[in-house]
């Protein structure tokens, strides 16, 4: 074969060509510190590079802005939780002083009032509390407050509200009572009319002021209905509690507060249900499951709005329209924590603050209140005592005194048990309350491990990337410096071969 000057030519070209790309290959890796500079230099490298900042940029975006979001919610639930808790504790100490103590009218309008200003915080301030506009507390509707902001007399509702067999409370009432009347004959129809004490059943229900007239389409002919069931969900037949009940509306003022054995007791204004004692034993021997539908108009301001525990239907008397809600169990918030990885970060607050803290309070402030008046009823008696000095009006009104003395009596003792009632509740909501800071403090330090999964995760793909995508400096000048040599080692052969040509042998 003939090789001509032209071929070596072209051969010499190509080598030297090569030589540079390579010099310049290594030149940009030594420059870069990278492999490569375009998917074409390594295509293996380069889709193996796009997977792995794949998986940076998700890693990143769960460490900085998933995760930290889920623990920043978590943090302010716990936060609030933690002040109901420490909340709770001062009123248990006031209400101990209250069941303990004998107090004077003052201090007993104190003590009232410090457990309203605690019970105004746990709702108004704890439970009604917001994450970046989101209020933690109210389930799928984040944007919706747990408490009526302001005075609400437009929305009508009806609600169910369920209690078991053993949410009955047996609870002593003072009916009947003396009063200075200047028509009387004589002492002893003061002494006739002497306050007593009844027993009976309550189911307290989560508001006061109940309505008393069916104003809007709800499948109800009263103003209440109740329902029981067994253990099986049937509804029960039993003789007693089939339907057959005598419910009566009626006010706490009503002094004549007797239940009879077969009868259930509405007071509709203390939002109070009391039922015979031949009612509460057919519901204890079935283990009855209780359901009470009734109807609920103008709010008070920081009202707890009812959708957020109970199933309800609310009525707008202005729009004329009617919103169905059901009832708001497992309505969890979950956030994307890692790769297939979610986890609830919400806490509800029918599972953790129990509407029975500001209905017993209510409760004790009404015997507080039946205990001054009698008290002031006694003052007002001693009065007219000192200023009479007929013998017969004066016997009269000494035994009215001896009556309202009695009453002041059974009026203390029922108020101390209402206390007792209260210390109960307290404990109850504590245990409620330490469940959920328990299950929550479960998922923050879940949340947490996964955290530092994601740190360490991150920091093992920054590692692979660098790894895939980055050189070794002294590999990469090593190779710098052999394709530099080759380079001109390439340049000097060809100026050697291509300087002679056939007229340098003529």
């Amino acid at each position: 074969m003939r090789i001509t000057n032209t071929m070596i030519s072209n051969s010499a070209k190509n080598h030297i060509a090569n030589a540079k790309n390579k010099l310049l290959k290594h030149e940009e890796q030594y420059t870069s510190q990278q492999k490569i500079q375009r998917p074409s230099d390594d295509p293996t490298v380069a889709v193996r590079s796009l997977k792995l900042r794949t998986t940076y940029s998700q890693v990143t975006q769960y460490i900085e802005k998933n995760v930290q979001d889920a623990l920043n919610w978590m943090d302010m639930t716990e936060g609030s939780l933690t002040n109901i808790g420490k909340m709770l504790d001062t009123m248990k100490h006031f209400l101990v002083q209250g069941n303990v103590d004998e107090m004077k009218a003052d201090e007993r309008k104190s003590v009232v009032q410090t457990l309203k200003k605690n019970v105004e915080g746990i709702f108004q301030n704890e439970a009604n509390a917001d994450y970046s506009g989101r209020y933690l507390f109210t389930g799928y509707r984040t944007d919706t407050s747990l408490i009526f902001p302001s005075l609400t007399d437009n929305l009508e509702y009806k609600i169910t509200e369920n209690f078991n067999y053993d949410s009955l409370r047996c609870v002593t009432s003072v009916i009947g009572g003396a009063s200075y009347n200047a028509d009387t004959s004589a002492g002893q129809e003061y002494v006739d009319s002497a306050a007593t004490t009844t027993t009976a059943y309550r189911l307290q229900l989560a508001y006061t002021n109940c309505a008393t007239e069916v104003n809007f389409e709800t499948g109800m002919d009263e103003a209440i209905q109740f329902t029981f069931t067994n253990k099986n969900g049937e509804d029960i037949t039993d003789d007693i509690l089939s339907g057959a009940l005598r419910v009566e509306l009626s006010t706490a003022s009503n002094t004549v507060r007797e239940v009879a054995d077969d009868d259930v007791l509405f007071l509709y204004d203390t939002g109070e249900i009391l039922v015979g004692k031949n009612v509460f034993n057919a519901i204890q021997e079935n283990q009855a499951a209780i359901s009470v539908n009734y109807l609920k108009s103008e709010f008070k301001q920081f009202d707890v709005r009812p959708e957020m525990y109970f199933k309800a239907e609310c009525h707008d008397v202005i729009t004329d329209k009617t919103i169905k809600y059901s009832e708001p169990k497992d309505q969890t918030i979950r956030y994307e924590v890692n790769f297939n990885q979610t986890i609830n970060v919400n806490t509800q607050a029918r599972d953790a603050i129990s509407t029975d803290i500001y209905r017993t309070i209510e409760y004790i402030e009404q015997n507080v209140q039946y205990v001054d008046e009698a008290e002031t009823k006694i003052e007002e008696c001693e009065k007219l005592i000192k200023n009479t000095t007929d013998e017969a009006e004066l016997d009269k009104l000494k035994s009215l005194k001896v009556t309202l003395e009695d009453e002041l009596q059974l009026r203390v003792k029922v108020m101390s048990e209402a206390f007792g009632i209260g210390l109960t509740m307290v404990d109850d909501v504590q245990v409620k309350l330490n469940i959920a800071v328990a299950d929550l403090g479960a998922k923050y330090n879940r949340t947490q491990l996964t955290y530092d999964k994601l740190l360490d995760s991150r920091l093992d793909t920054e590692d692979k990337l660098s790894e895939n995508e980055g050189v070794s400096l002294p590999d990469v000048l090593i190779n710098l410096t052999q394709s530099n040599n080759l380079y001109q080692a390439s340049l000097s052969a060809t100026s050697k071969i291509l300087g002679n040509s056939l007229l340098s042998y003529i």
